[in-house]
């Protein structure tokens, strides 16, 4: 008869080889080949997979993802959860390293809201790509996976803000049938001129607020500056934007002032009244209305020589 203690260890090992086996999922490996166990939250499509339907225009906005997976087996993924920065959505990122011909790395990834942790049908995602610089191109995308046959296809992507310019995309839900809500990180300037910045294209043209304040000279657009993010939503029949919302960061606003004028800024945006405002983490948020008259007395302090174009022109 088995020693009690042995007994029990042979028992527990068995139980956890039988978990093992029942949480691998097989079309995911160790970069050696061997098929590796991940849990519920698992994610089912590799982000080079991602990238190939979104990105690479030779696959045609579509992939098989059994080929797809086979020849990306030895690139190992990193399976993270997180809060969003607005609010405490649960979120899941998925990234993987790959290197360049002369050895750089590159990471490409993709996050997802943790309710779409199946990944079946159509479902959002935020897809980025950071550079050897460290440039963090993001963008908005939508996707969906039909199990059937295992094929990812593209429906849209847009926005490749780097970072604070634009970028750190991060998705809020469905606004309504065809609107996305979303908000993007943002640095001084685009908070200042917030007409046409959210998820914009290099070819649209940017309704300035202030139209004689430069972005970088003397306003900072720099993509380490973030003071804030810009909250709004994406049309994805129409693919139009229209900015909802302002959050600003007192704390990083009032740190990285360079000069006199975003001194200036700095103290009149915290100085000015906050009434209707609302705290969610380290944001301050402001509706449209009430972040008019907070730029209005902006621009009474700093820029009194300079046109000002109110926000409920045109926005």
């Amino acid at each position: 008869m088995k020693h009690p203690v042995v007994f029990l260890v042979q028992v527990f090992a068995w139980l956890m080889l039988f978990g093992v086996i029942a949480a691998t999922w097989a079309g995911v490996t160790y970069p050696n080949g061997r098929a590796k166990a991940y849990s519920s939250e698992f994610s089912k499509i590799h982000p080079m997979c991602m990238h190939r339907v979104l990105i690479d225009q030779r696959y045609e906005e579509s992939a098989n993802l059994q080929i797809c997976h086979a020849e990306f087996k030895r690139y190992p993924i990193v399976v993270e959860k997180f809060n969003s920065e607005l609010g405490s959505k649960a979120l899941i990122r998925v990234s993987t390293t790959k290197q360049s011909k002369n050895g750089d790395e590159w990471v490409v990834g993709y996050s997802f809201a943790e309710k779409d942790v199946e990944q079946t049908g159509p479902f959002l995602i935020n897809l980025f790509t950071r550079s050897p610089d460290q440039t963090e191109l993001s963008s908005l995308a939508g996707v969906s996976r039909l199990v059937e046959g295992n094929m990812l296809t593209a429906h849209f992507v847009e926005g490749f803000g780097d970072r604070c310019q634009g970028g750190y995309v991060e998705l809020m839900g469905m606004a309504g049938r065809k609107e996305i809500a979303l908000s993007q990180a943002s640095t001084l300037y685009a908070l200042l001129n917030p007409k046409g910045q959210l998820l914009k294209r290099e070819e649209d043209t940017v309704l300035t607020t202030f139209p004689d304040w430069e972005a970088g000279n003397p306003i900072s657009d720099a993509p380490t500056e973030c003071v804030g993010r810009l909250i709004g939503v994406y049309d994805h029949v129409s693919g139009t934007t229209s900015v909802t919302a302002i959050a600003v960061d007192y704390d990083a606003l009032l740190r990285q002032s360079r000069n006199a004028t975003e001194a200036c800024i700095a103290d009149a945006i915290v100085r000015a009244k906050d009434e209707g405002a609302f705290k969610s983490g380290i944001f301050a948020i402001y509706g449209l209305d009430h972040w008019n008259d907070v730029l209005h007395y902006v621009h009474k302090r700093c820029g009194i020589n300079q046109k000002f174009n109110p926000l409920n022109h045109g926005i």
